[in-house]
């Protein structure tokens, strides 16, 4: 539908708590009659500000010049808040004017200095601002992100009336995207929430805006409703731009229902609007919309005058849409003209625009055609290029089909690799799961046949070794008892034998209690180690025995083996000490160390010198003993200060 292309859009600038609950026209009166009082400086730059702020609305001119002298008053006070407040309003009337390289730059300042002041209310405020200016260069990935951050405060503070405004322009970018359903979903609401809360200055953008979603649902009906209210509300608060974009939405729809006389009138009144509001950019949109409309009246002279004297403004402020529609308008005219030059040149101008202005898949089909157009436009008539377009759209539809096809089945196929890549992973898992569990079982397994096989040999050690052993001390004693023995060398050697019997019992008791554990803990052999102690307490009573033990070690564990040569490591170092040291006392001392556990056996006796002394078996024994179970084992002796066996077993 042609009218779609020439309506005006207008987004909520400047989301502000000032309302415009009067005709914007007595609040400037009032203002400049508080400023004839000659208020303080601080009072005086508030009253600039807010002249700058409605004079907005009404004269860019105006609004400029009471900036300027805000900015100054603000700056002479230090007064950061009201600083950014101008810069602020400065933004605002920039972006009225069309200039929103300036409009950024003071916004910039502004959030630079909320940023500061931690003004998380102001920041939320800007990043609206600023996203009003994404959206008007066509950045609409940066609006939407900008809009969506100064939604996330406002709902977090609960400012419906805030919440109302970004969630309009939000749908005003589904507008602009061609998103009609979802622009009508959010604009319809936030108009429903300011007609219940009567906020006639939002109400004045937002039927605006709702106008423009209807009449590209074809609904003109609905559209001109809307536009209707807008007129009216604008008109209360006294809102020029509002007045003079609605004055000229309304007249383009008149001009496509044939109804010029109506549509020039509504046009003269939307001129007039804007010559008072002295916005350089509406008045070029304007021209380009009137300049529209005597192209659809054929009045092709009149059309080429305005539409050349809009493309400059355009070009220079990079306004990409309008000057889209611009070239377009040329385009026809010089083609009715009959100037196929000027045709060529704004043909080309346009295919170059079109390439920086990609922003969807309709626009790049659409410049694609309109390149192929180019380069073929001497061959052919601009009346066949239709059909022309309509075979390359279908073209590309096809080509866009194979891609699909092709995407789906390689997507099939990438997801049948991965399932099947899966599978295997999971099986060779599982074959690994099952692997380390026959490799438990089977450790398990000969686990249990060694334990087996210990018991037996300890069965076998207690029933027949114990029990040849008991019967050779029961005989002894048994020829002691019938026999009257004078001869004292042999009663000797008897209770020799006697007495060896029964300490190679005990000594066997002690093996077959090692053999029947698969570990011992450091309690057991803590036990095992007193026993011992306590019995060579009975058999040399002028020795003092100390055993100390760290409690840090009570958890301590260890195999068998380990547990069985520690403890016949520490009984052989105190037998050595009781045979040939004559000493006062013997202590044993077990503590942690860094990297594992220091047992000590000391005595006071008397010493030697290892380098001088042949080493016994006993010693070779204790050192092989420990080796075998992976510790360290060191013997220090004096003659003067008795013997020290330190060993040294790092943790597993």
């Amino acid at each position: 539908m042609k009218l779609k292309v020439w309506i005006l859009w207008f987004l909520l600038v400047g989301v502000t708590d000032l309302g415009f609950a009067q005709n914007a026209q007595d609040i400037i009166e009032g203002l400049k009659k508080e400023l004839k009082a000659n208020p303080d400086v601080k009072k005086t730059a508030s009253i600039y500000s807010d002249l700058t702020w409605y004079y907005s609305k009404i004269s860019i001119d105006s609004a400029l010049h009471y900036g300027g002298k805000a900015l100054s008053e603000s700056k002479k006070l230090n007064d950061s808040t009201l600083m950014a407040q101008v810069y602020s309003d400065i933004g605002a009337v920039y972006f009225i004017k069309g200039d929103f390289v300036n409009s950024k730059s003071n916004y910039l300042l502004a959030y630079k200095i909320r940023k500061l002041r931690k003004d998380s209310r102001g920041l939320a405020k800007i990043n609206n601002n600023l996203a009003n200016i994404y959206e008007k260069t066509n950045q609409y990935k940066a609006a939407m992100a900008s809009f969506i951050e100064a939604l996330s405060y406002f709902e977090s503070i609960k400012d419906e009336k805030n919440i109302g405004i970004i969630k309009g322009n939000i749908g005003l970018i589904h507008l602009k995207l061609k998103n009609y359903p979802k622009a009508l979903q959010y604009i319809s609401e936030v108009v429903a929430y300011q007609e219940k809360n009567n906020f006639t200055e939002d109400l004045c953008v937002s039927c605006l805006n709702l106008g423009n979603v209807y009449l590209n649902l074809n609904d003109t009906i609905n559209a001109l409703k809307f536009y209707d209210k807008s007129v009216k509300a604008c008109t209360s608060v006294g809102n020029k731009k509002g007045i003079s974009s609605g004055y000229n939405n309304i007249a383009s729809i008149k001009s496509e229902q044939k109804k010029s006389k109506d549509a020039l009138a509504l046009y003269q009144k939307s001129k007039q609007a804007r010559e008072e509001l002295n916005s350089d950019l509406d008045k070029n949109n304007f021209d380009l919309n009137l300049a529209a409309d005597f192209l659809a009246n054929n009045k092709f002279k009149e059309a080429k005058k305005l539409l050349l004297r809009t493309q400059p403004f355009y070009e220079q402020t990079q306004h990409h849409e309008k000057l889209q529609k611009n070239y377009k308008c040329l385009i026809k005219v010089y083609s009715h003209l009959n100037k196929p030059d000027s045709v060529d040149y704004y043909i080309d101008k346009l295919a170059v625009l079109n390439e920086q202005l990609l922003v969807s898949k309709s626009e790049k089909q659409t410049a694609e055609l309109e390149t192929k157009y180019q380069t073929e436009k001497k061959e052919r008539l601009i009346q066949k290029s239709k059909a022309e377009i309509a075979t390359r759209e279908l073209e590309i539809k096809r080509k866009e089909t194979q891609f699909l096809i092709l995407g789906l089945i390689s997507l099939a196929l990438l997801i049948i690799i991965y399932l099947v890549y899966r599978q295997q992973k999971l099986k060779n898992r599982q074959q690994e799961q099952e692997f380390e569990l026959k490799s438990a079982i089977a450790k398990i397994e000969t686990q249990n046949k060694l334990q087996e096989q210990r018991l037996a040999i300890s069965r076998d050690l207690h029933d027949n070794i114990g029990s040849q052993l008991t019967f050779i001390i029961s005989s002894i004693d048994n020829v002691k008892y019938a026999f009257d023995i004078q001869n004292a060398k042999l009663d000797s050697k008897l209770n020799g034998i006697s007495n060896f019997a029964k300490s190679t019992i005990i000594e066997l008791r002690d093996t077959i209690w090692a053999m029947n554990k698969s570990e011992i803990t450091f309690e057991d052999l803590q036990a095992r180690i007193h026993n011992f102690m306590e019995k060579a307490q009975e058999a040399k009573e002028d020795i003092h025995f100390d055993f100390v033990v760290d409690i840090a070690l009570k958890s301590k564990t260890f195999s068998s083996v380990q547990g069985m040569n520690l403890y016949r490591t520490i009984q052989e170092a105190i037998n050595n000490s009781i045979k040939y040291a004559q000493p006062d006392n013997v202590l044993v001392s077990i503590k942690p160390e860094e990297n594992g556990i220091l047992i000590t056996v000391s005595d006071d006796g008397k010493g030697f010198n290892p380098q001088a002394t042949m080493m016994g078996n006993g010693i070779h024994n204790m050192q092989k003993r420990i080796q075998d179970i992976g510790g360290q084992f060191e013997l220090v002796s004096n003659e003067s200060q008795g013997t020290t066996i330190q060993i040294r077993l790092k943790n597993q």
